[in-house]
């Protein structure tokens, strides 16, 4: 390997690499299956778990001499089946891309880097630990990441080492749901997808935003005579697969659900049995929707009031096999300032239709009671005595524990204030094109003394990085345990790694060493796992040969809920005590498009995963940009066709594209899908592919949760040329 990497010799370097990994290509799966045709099988099967997005799905890794040559969904995992997505099949891309990291780098200017060894790279990074924690206090240091099968062992570094200032993802994702539904359920609640008989989705985009299990069980639904109903500004797959689309105006979700509890309230169509023994705040409820007639929400929705109507009677009229999905991102995951009392709405309209644990309705998952790992985890660390940086779970955002507000990261580095944050880990994580605000993201990120990336790609993020640690790929390590449903699962490697590289629970031994924190991580992973499993009759080599295994699990507890009344909460003292409404009431989202201007809308796709996926050639193939939706009216009025160049900008930045011209979306929105534009050169397939919406996207913070109001958002869009 060289002994300096520019971008040039990195290039030079891939390309040596996909050469040989081209010339050493295996059969295809044809070839596989003729192998096994004619006797002469020689493949092995490893069961693990994918990690091509968040689910982690159950796979059968298939491996001929040394190499993946197909992955299939495991059967005896729930959330597979046997069936996997796109994202799950192009798996072997991520493990064999020429561009993958696979040696520690060190940066030594510009966009420069050159090889280091694991040994040093330790040795240096928990030097610069120790000195800007002795500097600093520990608080110094913030570690964000997408939380993984590790997180459990990042946390628990964080703790030893004294900061409070774990974060990562759930600002940009989540957290406005969560918050939504633990402070009336306690706990987030699934949909009963597979019985489902009446389904509205406020924009989850079920088909695209996919999680595997849901999609075979939401389908099966359908195929049974379930009717679905998407609200959403854009005529997603869903909503094109949907039995009806309701082209609803951004950010307007929440009018329309209080319409509906209006409707079923005023008619007397909820389950007053339910209501009466499950719930509380049912008359403060009925107050608060007094007004919120569907007259006065088709004003702000757009959608006619008989339309409201008759949506509300037919939710009722199935009950309790109907429901309202409980959203990632969709309405009110992380999408508007609003996204908090939207995410009530639907939770108490939930609650009326009495559909908390009803077969087709909401439900919680049984419990599977891991074995302690606390004495194994070595001295309990001393109770953290900074606060978080960002105030997360204390006086200011006491909903947003455990949730945190990310997207304020790069003005605190900036700032310095309440206290200078220094250093910065980052893990499956690219806050470059996972936060808003590209450019300040990075000028934060140049400002730190220390920041360190674990990637399996040199991310955007990374590239600017002190410290690149390369992790082995989801095929060449082995991780905690997984519970999923009433099983537990286990990912095992299917090869040896590609390289030097490590899984992160190797690295996060090493760093604890190099940091002074040895004693807090004295054990191993395979110790680590047994312990989870020791209670429930199942070892370790059982789910190593099979993958997943069901277990004894508890059933849910749908009466003593874990709310401060031990009932759905209508009406959230909590809620009340965090500044909101208690219960839901109207509130307008911050922006919306003046003449000229549109509101900027995103979201996910099918066949890539945030920006992890971008670099994968399988993928990459099925679609190597995003572009932006625009309404044929619109397009027009701006002399905009398919295909041509325009530039989108907002009041923090601005990027091109080119235009989809089409019907399936409002006139006075347009749509981006999200991952794309990515501005690390060391990714020769991403780089500069389509636009990277962060660089227009601007810093807001939703009330109560404190999570970032992304589609809050207006644009101005001008033809290029």
């Amino acid at each position: 390997m060289p002994s300096k990497w520019s971008r040039r010799t990195f290039l030079k370097t891939s390309l040596a690499t996909g050469a040989v990994l081209a010339a050493g290509e295996l059969p295809s799966f044809a070839g596989w299956q003729k192998a096994r045709a004619t006797g002469k099988d020689e493949v092995l099967s490893v069961p693990s778990l994918c990690e091509m997005c968040g689910v982690k799905c159950g796979i059968i890794a298939r491996v001929r001499d040394g190499r993946v040559v197909k992955i299939d969904g495991n059967p005896k995992h729930p959330f597979s089946n046997g069936k996997l997505c796109a994202r799950g099949n192009a798996g072997m891309k991520a493990l064999y891309d020429p561009d993958r990291l696979r040696q520690p780098l060190k940066r030594v200017g510009d966009g420069k880097f050159e090889p280091i060894s694991w040994d040093d790279a330790m040795r240096e990074i928990g030097a610069k630990l120790k000195d800007l924690k002795a500097q600093f206090g520990p608080e110094t240091l913030v570690w964000a990441t997408h939380p993984e099968l590790i997180n459990p062992w990042e946390k628990h570094w964080m703790a030893a080492f004294g900061s409070p200032n774990l974060t990562g993802h759930a600002a940009t994702c989540y957290s406005s749901r969560t918050v939504a539904f633990a402070t009336t359920y306690g706990d987030l609640p699934g949909v009963d997808y597979g019985n489902v008989q009446y389904y509205l989705s406020p924009g989850r985009n079920l088909l695209e935003g996919i999680h595997n299990g849901v999609i075979q069980k939401i389908v099966a639904a359908k195929a049974k005579g379930a009717r679905l109903v998407a609200l959403d500004p854009r005529m997603s797959n869903f909503a094109a697969w949907a039995d009806e689309w309701l082209p609803i105006r951004p950010g307007t979700d929440l009018a329309f659900l209080l319409a509906l509890i209006h409707v079923i309230i005023a008619e007397r169509l909820y389950d007053e049995a339910f209501v009466a023994e499950r719930t509380v705040g049912f008359n403060e409820l009925k107050d608060a929707v007094r007004d919120y007639t569907p007259a006065w929400a088709s004003g702000i929705t757009d959608i006619p009031a008989e339309t409201i109507s008759r949506i509300a009677r037919e939710l009722a009229a199935a009950r309790p096999a109907a429901a309202v999905d409980t959203c990632w991102h969709g309405g009110f995951g992380s999408m508007y300032y609003n996204s908090v009392q939207t995410g009530r709405a639907a939770a108490c309209l939930n609650a009326l239709l009495g559909n908390l644990g009803a077969k087709g309705g909401l439900t919680f998952s049984p419990v599977v009671k891991l074995g302690k790992t606390d004495e194994l985890m070595g001295p309990k660390p001393p109770k953290i005595a900074a606060r978080r940086w960002d105030g997360a779970g204390e006086a200011e955002w006491p909903l947003a524990k455990g949730l945190g507000l990310v997207q304020n990261l790069p003005d605190q580095i900036l700032s310095g204030r309440p206290y200078p944050i220094k250093a910065l880990i980052v893990s499956h994580f690219n806050p470059v094109r996972s936060c808003p605000d590209s450019k300040k993201v990075i000028d934060a990120l140049q400002k730190l003394e220390l920041l360190v990336a674990i990637d399996i790609q040199m991310s955007d993020t990374a590239a600017y990085a002190h410290y690149v640690l390369p992790e082995s790929t989801y095929l060449e390590r082995p991780d905690p345990v997984q519970v999923a449903g009433s099983a537990v699962a286990l990912r095992q490697p299917a090869v040896k790694p590609l390289g030097d590289t490590k899984g992160e629970d190797e690295i996060l031994i090493d760093l604890a060493r190099a940091a002074g924190l040895a004693e807090n991580f004295a054990f191993t992973l395979e110790e680590y796992n047994d312990a989870l499993l020791a209670p429930l009759g199942v070892t370790r080599e059982q789910l190593l040969k099979e993958g997943a295994v069901k277990v004894d699990a508890a059933p849910p507890d749908y009466v003593k809920l874990k709310t401060p009344s031990g009932k759905i909460e209508l009406y959230s003292e909590d809620v009340n005590k965090a500044g909101g409404s208690p219960v839901p009431v109207w509130v307008p989202p911050q922006v919306q498009p003046g003449k000229g201007q549109f509101q900027l809308l995103h979201g996910h796709v099918a066949m890539h995963t945030h920006t992890s996926t971008d670099n994968n050639a399988y993928l990459h193939a099925l679609m190597p940009e995003n572009e932006l939706w625009i309404h044929a009216d619109s397009a027009r009025a701006l002399g905009v066709g398919d295909g041509d160049l325009v530039e989108v900008e907002s009041e923090v930045g601005r990027v091109r594209l080119k235009a989809k011209v089409t019907q399936a979306i409002r006139p006075d929105s347009v749509f981006m899908a999200h991952g794309f534009g990515g501005v690390s050169p060391y990714k020769r397939l991403a780089y500069k592919k389509g636009a990277n919406l962060s660089e227009v996207t601007p810093v807001r913070v939703a009330e109560l949760s404190g999570a970032a109001a992304q589609c809050e958002v207006v644009v101005t869009v001008r033809k290029v040329g």
